[in-house]
């Protein structure tokens, strides 16, 4: 086969925790968005999601006591999801090891039982970095995903998700081999945050020189922009597909439609990499379940990705400080609500959880806060 015709179709989406509303909506089958998306999902010659939570089973224990129990990932819904075809999915996340070691051991046999190839997480540490390739119209893709270090990632001796290290990144595209298209999945960015950092740029920037042709990014839960840097595609978020946004504190203090409001990408890929990349406006309903936003609101989503995306630059260089906002006005009323209904456990295991980057958003938004303070009285 010639070059010419070696073409396929990637369709990825981002966040998916199968929790709550939403995981109970696909146990049903009474999602009507869900039978459309699941079609067109299903058409496609790959299909990629970012897997949110663990599937733990009968013999998991929670060893994440912070999070919150409707945040638990539930078996039953796998199939009902994996009827979109999926083939590809990262576990290269924050939460895939609230049930420790049992639980991802549950959540990587569950998909390899189902023929579904897994990235980013693993029993060691060379299985979470490890890149698989697969093969389709001809093409040869390689998929490796990555999460920033915490407790959660893996170690030479220890199970969990990828740890984001750019040697890391590098050594997993150089374990792709002679695949034609490079993908790297990035679990990263600032919560609730509509831009990416400097920071994440200029990883981004390192990993496309490295050898990426497309960058797939998750975990802020809302949108956020697409931009090419050295010829490879960066999707820094395409928010939540499906993801319950009632269960435990995930709306504490967030705009609803930010939450509800995300996009599928549909890629193009060739012997070169990425031909075309155009993004499809995504609603979540009332359940938490991902279908193609039309009308109005497909095109205020729409609108919402092209400013992002043409502000960027701009975006990134503030971002501190908005996201600083958010998150400040986000944990003040989950402890508030912590508080009434007795939950004073909450409250001190947020506070255990307190990191560097978490003092540089409060100085960002304190910062933020005086300078308009000190432009009003002017």
């Amino acid at each position: 086969m010639s070059d010419r015709n070696r073409r396929a179709i990637l369709r990825a989406v981002g966040d998916v925790a199968l929790i709550a509303g939403a995981a109970q909506a696909l146990i049903e089958r009474r999602s009507v968005a869900w039978r459309e998306t699941a079609s067109i999902l299903s058409a496609a010659d790959v299909t990629f999601a970012n897997f949110e939570m663990a599937l733990p089973l009968g013999e998991s224990e929670r060893v994440a006591p912070d999070v919150s129990p409707d945040l638990i990932g539930v078996s039953a819904a796998l199939d009902p999801f994996l009827e979109a075809g999926v083939d590809v999915v990262a576990l290269a996340t924050n939460h895939i090891m609230d049930w420790g070691v049992e639980g991802l051991a549950d959540t990587l046999a569950q998909f390899r039982e189902r023929g579904v190839e897994t990235v980013g997480a693993g029993m060691s540490l060379d299985e979470a970095v490890r890149a698989v390739v697969i093969e389709r119209a001809g093409l040869k893709i390689g998929f490796a995903a990555f999460t920033p270090e915490q407790r959660w990632t893996a170690g030479p001796d220890r199970p969990g998700a990828a740890p984001l290290r750019f040697e890391l990144v590098r050594k997993a595209l150089e374990g792709m081999g002679d695949a034609d298209v490079r993908i790297i999945s990035l679990h990263w960015g600032l919560e609730m945050s509509s831009y990416p950092t400097p920071e994440d740029r200029e990883l981004a920037r390192r990993i496309a020189g490295a050898g990426a042709d497309l960058i797939l990014g998750h975990h802020p839960h809302v949108i956020q922009g697409v931009e090419q840097l050295d010829g490879t595609h960066v999707v820094y978020s395409m928010g939540n597909f499906i993801f319950d946004i009632n269960a435990g504190r995930v709306e504490h203090g967030f705009d609803p439609e930010d939450l509800r409001s995300a996009y599928m990408i549909e890629v193009e890929l060739d012997a070169s990499g990425v031909a075309r990349l155009r993004t499809v406006p995504i609603w979540l309903d009332d359940d938490g379940i991902g279908g193609v936003a039309a009308g109005d609101r497909g095109e205020r989503i729409a609108e919402r990705v092209e400013s992002c995306s043409e502000q960027i630059e701009e975006g990134a260089v503030g971002v501190w400080e908005h996201a600083g906002g958010t998150l400040v006005r986000h944990k003040l009323k989950c402890m508030r609500v912590s508080l009434r209904d007795g939950g004073i456990r909450f409250v001190f295991s947020e506070l255990k959880r307190v990191r560097m980057r978490h003092f540089k958003l409060l100085w960002g938004y304190i910062v933020g806060r005086l300078r308009r303070d000190g432009g009003g009285a002017r």
